[in-house]
């Protein structure tokens, strides 16, 4: 009886959860504001950010195309100083911002994720790989609101 419950699980396709999806586009949205809030006329912001064990990190935020109604910032956040490992300590994603709905969200800079990917696929996405890139989103961008401070000048630091 075990083995049909599983199986039922197995073939349940999974449904996104538009709501909570549109909740934390919101949510970020707020939180980009809130880290540019006063230095809007500026096209690039960079914070620093102490995190544990005596980490210094930095988090850069650039401002690419920009409409009317949507604008395109790149967040690129790694550590202050670099160390040789074997896997990239760096991160680089797109954000664009939606001003008329008050929504942000993540896009590779060309096309936007989908909702529901087949698992599993050959790119090894998740099912719920747009929801979760929003919340990688969502946590550095509440890390950077708690433990960071805007650097008030861009400082020249290379990601590598």
């Amino acid at each position: 009886m075990a083995d049909t419950s599983y199986s039922l699980k197995k073939n349940r396709q999974y449904v996104p959860n538009l709501v909570s999806l549109q909740q934390l586009g919101e949510l970020n949205y707020r939180r980009m504001n809130k880290l540019i809030r006063g230095q809007e006329e500026m096209s690039a912001w960079c914070f620093s950010v102490h995190t544990s064990g005596d980490q210094e990190s930095r988090l850069r935020l650039t401002l690419g195309k920009e409409s009317r109604f949507t604008s395109e910032i790149t967040l690129e956040f790694g550590p202050e100083m670099q160390q040789k490992l074997l896997f990239k300590t760096t991160l680089l994603m797109t954000v664009r911002l939606y001003h008329d709905v008050g929504i942000a969200e993540i896009t590779d800079g060309h096309r936007q994720y989908s909702g529901v990917y087949p698992y599993p696929n050959d790119a090894m996405l998740h099912r719920d790989e747009k929801f979760r890139l929003n919340q990688q989103l969502a946590d550095l961008l509440e890390l950077c609101l708690k433990h960071g401070h805007r650097l008030n000048h861009v400082i020249s630091f290379e990601f590598t």
